[in-house]
Parts: C-alpha cells; structure tokens; sequence
C-alpha cells in the first residue's frame, strides 16, 4: 500500500480522532479543523475552517485524499438554516478546493438520514428490507436534505472526471462514552426506531478503506454493523414498529442473523473489502468501553 497524504477535515472532533488514528498507522494525516485536538494526536494539525476556501486551499496542498469530516452533526440540534449552510456549502468548499489542488479523492462524510428513514414518519417506510443504496431517498428535516445535497455535489465532482469521490452514510455511532446512553436509548419500552448502529472503531477503519481502496468513484454506502440494537428478531420487531412489513423483504439475509440489521452494508463489504466487527449483545455485556470490538 502506498503511503498516501490524507487531510481530514474536522479530525479533533470524537469521531474525526479515530479516524486520524485509523489511518495515521499507514500514511501521513493532516487534521484540519478550528481546534486542535485535546491530547495527544499522531496527526499534524493545521487550523482551517471549511466555510473559507482559501483555509481549504493551503490546508489541501499536496494532499492524495481529503476525508471531510467537519460540520453541523444531527445531535447538536442547530437551526435548518445553519445545516443547510455550513453542511451544504461547507462540502461545495471542501470539493472545490480539493479539486483545485488536484486531489485525487474526496471521501465525504454522508449519513443515514440522507434516506429519511430514520424520521419514522408515517408517509414515509421502508420499500424493500434489508434498505439498500439503492432505496429511494426522501428525506424532510434539515439534516438529511444537507447531506443529501452534499452527495449530489460530490456526484457533480465525480462527473468532471478531474478526481473521485466517494461518500460513506454511516448509522448511529457508537463510541465508549456514548455506550450508556445509547443503550438506555434503545432500551426505552415502545421506542418507535429502527435500531441501527456502527461502532466508531468500525467506521474509522471504513473511512480507511474507502481512502485506500483503488477504483472507486461517485459510490455511496452505508456503514453500519450486521445486527441490530434490538434483543428481538429483526422481522419481528419490524413489523410492529412499522406496522407491517414491505413485500420485498430477502429471507436469506435474515434467515442467515435473524438479528440482522435493516440497514444492508453488502456493498461496503464488496467494494471497500470492509467488515463490522462489532455484536451487540457483548456491547451489552461490556457497557463500559468499546475494547476488543
């Protein structure tokens, strides 16, 4: 594997600092982000904001691969109009700029809410299980429209031909200090959700892959583990969360787990050569820290 020069954008930040990690083991990683990180970073930070392009722009020279990790995440409640802008916008700089300083690819950071799914309206339910990429997207709440928005800009890049891009959707992200209150979460009696999940060593080593992995261009995929958060059988709780259960539904996926994950990441595995390691049940058994998943 060649050495390659990644800059990560938004790398100081819980999820960003795995996946400088992640990759500081086999290339050189530039953090680019408004804070430095707390403690002890493998990486060399640079102080860039992604709604300036001339901070891109210096941030990004020499670069092979530029992972975009910076933005407004869902749990931080913003107003509509700060997604829209920062998430939006911030992804047409990162692009831009990258392309400029002739990077070969761009791996952004997408996300399941792209589908809208996980808004559990009632106009709104899965097509087919286990949702694919291949699912129709709809989403309404701000978040998801701006990172559906940021996938059709990365897919606009890809057809310039001048560098690659490829976006990762991944599912609720489970980190050790999360662990507790995520399992409360799920554990809620009638929780009307869809009980997805990835860890965030796991996504890490997805953003490594989706760096390192020739040929690939204009991809999306979702990251997400192979079971569900759910103690039951995935069909079953299914169908009383939706109230019934689509007609196309593959009985081998979840003849194979029956606590299979409605979130497929089939195409993850095929194209990125990448795996989940991750079960839920010893998460359970281990609430106190992610080690050995």
């Amino acid at each position: 594997m060649k050495r390659l020069k990644i800059v990560v954008t938004g790398g100081s930040g819980r999820v960003g600092r795995q996946v400088v990690a992640c990759l500081a083991e086999a290339h050189e990683v530039v953090n680019a982000d408004l804070a430095p990180p707390a403690g002890a970073c493998p990486a060399r930070y640079v102080r860039a904001d992604v709604m300036q392009l001339d901070d891109l722009h210096q941030a990004f020279e020499g670069a092979d691969v530029v992972i975009h990790l910076a933005g407004l995440d869902y749990d931080w409640g913003c107003p509509d109009e700060a997604y829209i802008n920062v998430n939006t916008r911030g992804s047409w700089h990162v692009l831009q700029a990258a392309e400029a300083k002739g990077v070969g690819r761009v791996v952004l950071c997408s996300s399941i809410s792209i589908c809208g799914l996980q808004e559990m309206r009632p106009d709104w339910k899965p097509r087919s299980l286990p949702i694919t990429e291949e699912h129709e997207n709809r989403p309404v709440y701000a978040y998801g429209v701006s990172k559906q928005i940021a996938e059709v800009m990365g897919q606009s890049f890809a057809r310039r031909g001048r560098m690659e891009v490829v976006s990762l959707r991944p599912l609720a992200v489970v980190m050790p200090e999360t662990l507790p209150g995520y399992i409360d979460f799920v554990d809620t009696p009638d929780r009307h959700w869809l009980f997805y999940y990835v860890t965030a060593a796991d996504l890490a080593r997805a953003f490594r892959a989706a760096a390192e992995t020739p040929g690939l261009n204009g991809e999306s995929f979702y990251i997400g583990a192979d079971d569900s958060s759910h103690p039951e059988a995935t069909l079953e709780w299914t169908a009383h969360v939706l109230g019934d259960l689509p007609a196309d539904r593959d009985k081998a996926w979840f003849a194979a787990n029956p606590r299979a994950s409605v979130f497929s990441n089939a195409k993850a595995r095929r194209l990125l050569g990448w795996s989940p390691t991750s079960d839920f049940n010893a998460l359970r058994r281990h609430a106190g820290g992610l080690e050995g998943v």
